[in-house]
This record gives structure tokens, sequence and C-alpha cells, in this order.
């Protein structure tokens, strides 16, 4: 089964040897932007741990090697957020919507993230654990 992993997910696999096994032994999808967000998180401090700058970027390169990427083109995303008001998205929550989106196109059977209530109602097709 393809797995999209939401960026909140990607930093506790940083942080839990037993989810970074399931990230590197999986068909795991994310989307390129989700790279940003974990090193924002790592390097922000806000975990109790603070990564430097390198330290990120080096857990960044072996997050990657057991990733595939998928991208929204700008169309895409453009469709999303006419769709927006209907699913309820407004302000931050744009960004799950759009990773959300993503699965949808990478065809996921899952979303792993850890707050899936950040993921209701916006769409029916993918399970969100």
């Amino acid at each position: 089964m393809r797995i999209y992993w939401d960026s909140s997910v990607l930093v506790e696999a940083v942080l839990d040897q037993k989810l970074r096994q399931r990230l590197a032994t999986t068909q795991s999808i994310t989307r390129a932007h989700a790279l940003s967000e974990v090193f924002s998180t790592l390097t922000g401090g806000r975990l109790g741990v603070k990564f430097d700058a390198t330290e990120a970027a080096e857990v960044m390169d072996e997050l990657a090697a057991d990733l595939e990427f998928v991208e929204l083109t700008a169309k895409e995303i453009l469709i999303a957020l006419h769709d927006a008001e209907r699913k309820g998205v407004r302000g931050g929550r744009v960004h799950d919507y759009l990773h959300a989106v993503a699965a949808k196109k990478a065809k996921a059977g899952l979303l792993l993230t850890s707050d899936k209530f950040d993921f209701t109602g916006l769409f029916d097709k993918v399970e969100v654990l």
C-alpha cells in the first residue's frame, strides 16, 4: 500500500526508531515541501530538542532517501483552492489540505499524520491514521 507521510509524522519518525523503520520499509510518499516543514520544526526547538541547521539538513538527506515525492502543479493547486471553501479550508489549514490533495494524486491508501483531525472532511477515499 502507498502511504503518504504528513510532515508532522515525518518529524515523529526522526525521533521514533520504530516509525522511522516503517518509513524505510513501505512505499512512502510526501511533497518536497514537507522537507522544509520538518527542517523548520527540527531547528525551531519546539520539540524540546533542537537540531542545528547542518544536522537537520543531514536528517533531511536520510528521510529523502526513503521517500517518493509527488508534486502539485500550479494548476492543481489553483483548482484545489477554488474548492477550498466547500472543504472548509481557511487560513493555515491550506497546508494540510494541499498534503491531502497530493496524497490523493499519489493514489495513497493511507495518510499518516500526528493529528488526524487536521484532515477531517478533506477527502473520501484515503484512510487517515
